[in-house]
């Protein structure tokens, strides 16, 4: 079918802004994996997206598809929606507002997607599901102040009792790894709450005692 060359370079100027947005998704997938000191080793273990794939991805050598996309923007914690084009300018502010946050350290990242890995292998052993559910809900808890963890050996335990769960019949040592996470979870929670402090009156009403 016969383009005129209003068209064509219409179609030109639509694929350059689709690769280079392409582009912009990369890199800010490969700045989110470093930022969590994560390798590609590790996102590949945690989104099921090869390693070779995602490699090939941060460098723009191969179109990134949705089903991509979507693996690895859940194993590194992001959303993805589509925004009206007016509320982009908003959602850039908060995004570069939560960039500010406390950052999970290296090794901490590295232990937790260790965990998560053995967490994987556990559930080819077809364990109680009950159970591991369970297991998977204090996991994800526990991940959620990560950022707060300064000490990588208090995820050593988690992970060495993760791995003493070699068969179909590890159900009490699946329940021991589920109060171990609960309980660094707890701990965590403690360390983030912040004293909250209260204004002294500037006035006093009649009848007050004074202090």
């Amino acid at each position: 079918m016969y383009k005129s060359r209003s068209t064509v370079v219409g179609d030109l100027k639509g694929q350059i802004k689709l690769n280079y947005e392409a582009e912009a998704l990369a890199v800010t997938l490969k700045s989110e994996r470093e930022r969590q000191g994560l390798s590609q080793r590790d996102l590949s273990t945690r989104s099921g997206v090869p390693q070779s794939h995602i490699s090939k991805i941060e460098t723009a050598g191969v179109d990134l598809r949705i089903s991509s996309l979507a693996a690895l923007a859940h194993a590194l914690d992001l959303e993805i929606a589509l925004v009206p084009r007016k509320a982009v300018p908003a959602v850039q502010s908060i995004s570069r507002s939560v960039d500010t946050a406390p950052i999970v350290l290296p090794e901490v990242a590295k232990h937790i997607a260790s965990i998560s890995k053995q967490m994987s292998n556990v559930k080819g052993l077809s364990v109680d599901p009950h159970v591991l559910q369970g297991v998977q809900r204090q996991f994800n808890d526990m991940q959620q102040y990560q950022n707060l963890i300064r000490d990588p050996a208090m995820l050593s335990s988690i992970y060495d009792a993760l791995k003493e769960v070699k068969n179909v019949d590890g159900v009490d040592a699946l329940k021991q790894v589920a109060i171990q996470m609960a309980r660094l979870r707890n701990d965590l929670v403690h360390l983030d709450i912040k004293p909250k402090s209260f204004p002294r009156r500037a006035y006093q009403l009649d009848g007050d005692d004074d202090a």
